[in-house]
């Protein structure tokens, strides 16, 4: 509705080494012509979309000099937040491109963004594969090692329509309306005035949960026959209820939507977007809260092929737009196969940081478990809060979690979520009311 900068998926790399530009390029415009998905365009026909796959389209990879920027840091920071943030023209484009920016003798920056139309998580491990070997296979003038594509993007959407109609369709859509119709948005307290219209600019912060905590969170999850991600979700839903005020929460949660094996070999948007909608009481012990929300997340499973837009169709009656659709917060466990290591030959990469300045929803908690515990992440609306707001945020949850393993029998409105300087703030710090009165 108002653009969809925020759905671009952006990659900035360092290379270091004898590069063979042309071999990158020729490895780019493959995976273009292998992923029709990639090279695919959408208009409107008779108020409807619909998608043409071209056949040929301009080279993907474009060269740019680079050395203007060496002793201008924050111009290379503008110029790359420019490349990445430029709009695709989704009814021309392709929905990948690539600028290699030649910094200096054997030094690049290597800038990629595609559009969520066409790629999700699981699409990078594929990408970043895929043009590790055509790389390879352009350099030493042989056929890449893998086997051409069974089925194609446009496969699964023919499928999937053909698929999701009549009794499926209706009794599937069923289940979302009852289980949807009436959610209340989440009024979460903000730092800052909602804007009348919902606005994209945003900032990430990161946090860790240590080994001895997700090991914890494993062993409670097993003994109740739930899943890491349940327990996860459910202490979420205590956070968002204790920060609200309210019982209804309702979170979205994104699946991957590969039921097929034939589609584990594609780049594409496959992924799909639940709404997760719980009864959260405070007298409610939070084990049987995770059983609630292990039956809710069970269910959902059932019912994932409904597509997010259908359901909003079907449940939404008035648009607000100042908020999202029926949930304003995201909830994700990242479980997507893991990103192999990119190598183009002797080419050291290295990923390099740049400004994350878009935001989703209200704000949207990714959490990746790692050797050394949990990596989480908040992608957060800069428009509604402040990044001290988030930090708070996340050392409650952090606490929230360990008053979880400790205590799970407990009621949720008594499980601790203040850090120790804030507890010694509210118990000794508001309440030290000596004052000295004229004799």
């Amino acid at each position: 509705l108002e653009g969809s900068v925020q759905y671009h998926i952006p990659v900035v790399l360092k290379l270091q080494g004898k590069l063979d530009k042309e071999a990158l390029s020729a490895a780019m415009q493959q995976i273009v012509e292998r992923h029709e998905v990639l090279r695919t365009v959408f208009y409107e026909q008779d108020g409807e979309a619909r998608q043409v796959v071209q056949e040929n389209t301009a080279p993907v990879m474009q060269l740019v000099d680079g050395s203007k920027f060496l002793e201008d840091r924050q111009g290379l920071e503008n110029y790359i937040k420019q490349l990445i943030r430029t709009p695709f023209n989704l009814s021309e484009d392709a929905m990948l491109r690539a600028h290699l920016m030649e910094m200096g003798e054997d030094e690049y920056l290597l800038v990629v963004t595609l559009h969520h139309i066409a790629s999700d998580g699981w699409s990078r491990s594929i990408l970043v594969g895929e043009l590790a070997e055509l790389y390879a296979a352009a350099r030493e003038q042989r056929d890449p090692g893998f086997k051409p594509l069974a089925v194609q993007y446009a496969d699964f959407a023919i499928w999937q329509r053909g698929y999701l109609k009549g009794d499926i369709l209706d009794k599937k859509l069923d289940y979302w309306k009852n289980k949807l119709t009436g959610a209340s948005p989440l009024d979460l307290p903000t730092d800052y005035v909602r804007p009348a219209v919902q606005g994209t600019r945003g900032a990430v912060m990161s946090f860790n949960i240590d080994s001895d905590l997700h090991e914890s969170l494993q062993q409670l999850s097993h003994k109740h026959g739930a899943t890491l991600y349940m327990t996860l979700l459910s202490a979420f839903n205590v956070l968002l209820h204790r920060y609200s005020g309210q019982e209804d929460i309702c979170v979205g949660t994104p699946i991957a939507g590969r039921q097929q094996q034939e589609l584990e070999a594609l780049i594409g948007f496959f992924v799909n977007t639940l709404a997760m909608r719980s009864h959260v009481d405070s007298e409610l012990p939070f084990t049987e809260l995770l059983q609630q929300v292990k039956a809710t997340t069970m269910e959902g499973y059932a019912n994932q092929e409904i597509p997010f837009e259908k359901v909003v169709e079907a449940v939404v009656k008035d648009r607000d737009m100042s908020r999202n659709p029926l949930f304003q917060v995201m909830f994700i466990l990242r479980n997507t196969p893991d990103v192999p290591e990119l190598r183009l030959g002797d080419i050291a990469l290295s990923r390099t940081g740049y400004e994350h300045s878009t935001s989703l929803f209200d704000f949207s908690l990714f959490i990746t478990e790692t050797e050394r515990g949990l990596h989480a992440a908040i992608e957060y609306s800069t428009d509604l809060f402040t990044r001290a707001t988030m930090e708070r945020m996340a050392g409650h949850f952090t606490r929230l979690l360990s008053s979880v393993v400790r205590t799970p029998e407990e009621k949720v409105g008594r499980l601790g979520l203040l850090t120790a300087t804030e507890e010694e703030t509210l118990v000794s710090g508001f309440n030290t009311t000596t004052t000295l009165y004229p004799r």
